[in-house]
């Protein structure tokens, strides 16, 4: 898949920063609120080391807030593509009460050319001491060895600014019903690894599913 194999090429460092962001979210109103101790972690990619990483760092988020949080993969392989029998193999083997699975739906690329003035030629009033190697470093000696006469300009694009905005869709599926009672969408613009970007993404989502009472 496109979207993955760019995912991974801007994903896989493991510094730097990015802008992520809840843009919406939904819950499920017609069932009473149920709060979920134990969730299995399931990252929708095909991508093998993206989504251990991923389903690594999110549950590792979560059990910081107290809830028992399964990497999927630790039970279902990565070998294989995931399917419903193999998640609810999974579900069954960690007694979980709740999954919780993202995968990215879009990615799109904004590049932003800036113009300005860009020196073309010039002159100067000594030409053999115009090659900056060979110029006097110290100040008296630069003083009158060889000025600038003039310049020429022209109007050029001078800097190009790429951002890349990544949006994602979280689900929470209760593993008794196999309904969906929370849905979230999150956009990650310019990441830069995978490892900071899936703490600062745990971050946004668990706040938004505390909010709603669902996790501790």
């Amino acid at each position: 898949m496109r979207i993955t194999r760019i995912l991974l090429l801007l994903l896989l460092s493991l510094t730097g920063c990015a802008s992520v962001s809840m843009v919406a979210s939904w819950k499920e109103p017609a069932t009473p609120t149920k709060r979920y101790g134990k969730i299995l972690v399931a990252g929708i990619t095909e991508n093998r080391l993206m989504r251990q990483l991923f389903e690594e760092v999110l549950s590792g988020e979560l059990r910081k807030k107290g809830v028992v949080a399964t990497p999927s993969y630790t039970i279902t392989g990565v070998e294989e593509k995931q399917t419903r029998d193999s998640l609810e193999n999974a579900v069954r083997k960690t007694t979980s009460d709740g999954v919780l699975t993202t995968r990215v739906t879009s990615s799109k690329k904004v590049t932003d050319s800036r113009v300005g003035y860009v020196m073309t030629s010039q002159g100067f009033t000594n030409p053999y001491l115009s090659n900056y190697d060979v110029l006097p470093n110290d100040l008296y000696g630069f003083y009158g060895a060889s000025v600038v006469s003039y310049a020429t300009f022209d109007m050029k694009p001078v800097q190009v600014t790429t951002s890349t905005t990544f949006t994602l869709e979280t689900n929470l599926f209760d593993a008794i019903t196999n309904k969906m009672v929370w849905s979230g969408t999150t956009t990650v613009t310019n990441p830069k690894g995978i490892i900071t970007v899936s703490e600062e993404f745990a971050d946004v989502v668990m706040k938004s599913m505390n909010k709603e009472g669902l996790i501790p």
